[in-house]
């Protein structure tokens, strides 16, 4: 008789990720991940600890973010994976989705997953940062006290759903006020 443990499924668990995360279930997304995970996106930064890394997953849940994981490989404590992501921020700015050259999941010792490195394709970088910079001249112009409300004292932009929602509203103003303007223009 043998008392051997099955080895853990990290790329089931990637797997589930994607399909909780789709389905915006994101108790079940947070029971995936270590008691201190850490996401670190690029340019972005580094979101550390529970209660950051399901902020930021309820920012995405509220701009509606669907991943698409495609040619994942497992290897040891870790699974690669290309990423599509679509959301209404993207959309809202004209973006079909974005890429990401590598997104990488690292896993717990347990199996859970205790990292993820998530690495921009340069075309969506560059497509993002055109987008943020159109709409930070905006809203810093035309909209500075509800712009800075997106932002902690110190200065952080604050990932939470009711922030998305926020974001979302002067986006989409700002896109109203763009196509007001290119309309009157002769």
């Amino acid at each position: 008789m043998c008392a051997c443990s099955t080895p853990p499924d990290h790329l089931g668990t990637v797997m589930d990720f994607e399909q909780r995360k789709n389905d915006g279930d994101l108790d079940a997304v947070m029971e995936l991940f270590a008691d201190d995970p850490m996401l670190n996106f690029g340019p972005l930064g580094t979101i550390s600890g529970l209660t950051d890394v399901r902020n930021i997953l309820e920012y995405d849940l509220a701009l509606n973010a669907h991943l698409e994981l495609q040619a994942c490989d497992a290897a040891g404590q870790e699974v690669s994976c290309r990423v599509v992501e679509s959301n209404d921020w993207l959309r809202t700015v004209d973006i079909e989705s974005i890429e990401y050259d590598e997104n990488r999941f690292v896993f717990s010792e347990d199996g859970r997953i205790k990292a993820v490195h998530a690495s921009l394709a340069a075309a969506s970088a560059q497509s993002i940062g055109a987008a943020m910079a159109e709409f930070h001249q905006w809203a810093t112009t035309t909209q500075p006290e509800a712009y800075s409300e997106l932002f902690s004292e110190q200065g952080a932009f604050v990932y939470s759903g009711e922030n998305a929602e926020k974001v979302l509203s002067l986006l989409r103003a700002s896109r109203s006020n763009q196509d007001a303007g290119e309309r009157s223009t002769p």
